[in-house]
């Protein structure tokens, strides 16, 4: 069930605004048949939303997502301001839309031509590419250890495969409410997932290379830490090279 927001389709509205007005107001005034002009004004608003959105139109449906109360800080991954990102919606790609990813509940939002803030359907989304990031709709499976279902940002997509998990919860802190924002990886390898929790997890997964990838770590001197995505990554990708895979 999603948590907020009223369905919502513009062009769809605008239609049905221009059908209501066309046959409502001629029922109630006869003269209004007449007037060519105001007809023409309407039929003007709904080809001016047309033309904004364009080859984008078919986006801009779905639920009409409300505003989070104002807090110290965001639920969004980056920022709360949309920014401009790549998207491909049932094998269609659309290479310029505004988008953001709410971490709060867990919904990619788009911007549409009329400044609405419209929640697109996760069956829908093949991908997203926003801030650097590959963003995709992860459906939990029957494989040990699967992470939840939900917007996962893809590091890693060869033989062994790195999910990254961010989300953003409710919390009171220090007296105040708060969004608390938690980040968790997971790591796919042999028909097996595995949350990655330190350095010492993430080796013992990736035998039997545990030596040679301490060599790798140590002489590329990646501190688990700092940047856990990167140094994920960057053990995972020398592995299957070590693999051969």
């Amino acid at each position: 069930m999603r948590n907020s927001g009223q369905i919502h389709c513009f062009i769809c509205s605008v239609s049905r605004i221009i059908i209501i007005l066309l046959l409502l107001f001629p029922a109630l005034n006869p003269a209004y048949s007449n007037n060519t002009e105001r007809q023409q004004q309407i039929d003007n608003s709904a080809l001016e939303f047309m033309r904004a959105a364009g080859n984008q139109s078919t986006l801009f449906y779905g639920i009409e997502q409300l505003q989070h109360p104002r807090l110290s800080n965001h639920p969004f991954l980056i920022s709360e301001q949309y920014t401009q990102g790549r998207l491909s919606i049932n094998g269609i790609v659309y290479p310029e839309v505004m988008l953001r990813l709410d971490l709060n509940r867990d919904e990619l939002v788009i911007l549409s031509p009329d400044f609405r803030h419209i929640v697109l359907s996760p069956e829908n989304v093949d991908f997203a590419e926003m801030h650097g990031r590959l963003i995709i709709y992860y459906r939990q499976n029957n494989l040990p250890g699967s992470p939840p279902t939900g917007y996962h940002q893809l590091l890693h997509s060869g033989k062994t495969k790195v999910l990254k998990r961010q989300t953003a919860e409710l919390k009171i802190v220090h007296r105040e409410l708060d969004f608390v924002h938690s980040t968790r990886f997971f790591l796919y390898k042999d028909g097996e997932y595995h949350t990655i929790r330190n350095r010492r997890e993430l080796l013992r997964v990736l035998y039997p290379h545990r030596r040679e990838l301490r060599q790798f770590i140590s002489a590329n001197q990646l501190q688990f830490r700092q940047n856990t995505g990167e140094f994920i990554t960057q053990v995972v990708r020398e592995y299957e090279k070590l693999s051969g895979l």
